[in-house]
């Protein structure tokens, strides 16, 4: 079988436990078909591998620096080496790799679809000083379209989150994300 195909497959299989994560969740959140349908297009999944060279600074250096993914959720696939962290109780901790073991971050479209029932889930990636780390990367979204309704956000699209974050990126130089949006937030938030 080569790369390619494998890829495929390994995607269909993603897909498949997108759809099943989701339908969970917007059974949990009572979210009515049409909503469902739009709040996560599997058309949007992609695949993304990562691959971080060992660094003999690891102490002074990150893969990824700290972030919210944009998407609905994400589903890792990362190797025995390690690095992921998330920040939990105002401290960071390590995920520790459990092999052949799938580890589903909520990104901030869940996040405003669920009305902050489900939180997005703030995570950094560490480099190691004697192995590379290599992770799979599944990332789901909604439909660019879909419009994303919640009493605590005003209503946006996708495609307007994504306008929003290029433009903070350009101007503040980090994305600010779903504060943007929020009901209760002050527009220059960020100035704080």
């Amino acid at each position: 079988m080569g790369t390619s195909t494998k890829a495929a497959e390994y995607g269909r299989h993603q897909t498949r436990i997108a759809e099943t994560i989701f339908s969970t969740i917007a059974e949990d959140l009572n979210f009515p078909p049409p909503k469902s349908k739009s709040y996560l297009s599997m058309p949007t999944g992609f695949l993304r591998v990562y691959r971080y060279l060992r660094c003999p600074m690891a102490d002074q250096r990150w893969g990824i620096n700290a972030h919210t993914d944009s998407s609905v959720f994400s589903i890792l696939h990362q190797d025995q080496v390690g690095g992921l962290q998330v920040y939990k109780n105002n401290k960071w901790v390590d995920v520790k790799p459990i092999h052949d073991t799938l580890i589903v971050n909520l990104g901030d479209m869940m996040q405003a679809m669920s009305n902050d029932s489900y939180v997005s889930v703030t995570h950094r990636v560490k480099v190691n000083r004697h192995k590379e780390r290599i992770s799979i990367g599944y990332f789901v979204f909604p439909a660019e379209d879909a419009v994303i309704e919640s009493s605590k956000y005003k209503p946006f699209t996708y495609a307007d989150f994504q306008a929003e974050k290029e433009m903070d990126l350009k101007t503040v130089g980090k994305k600010i994300g779903l504060p943007r949006f929020r009901k209760d937030r002050p527009v220059c938030h960020w100035l704080d």
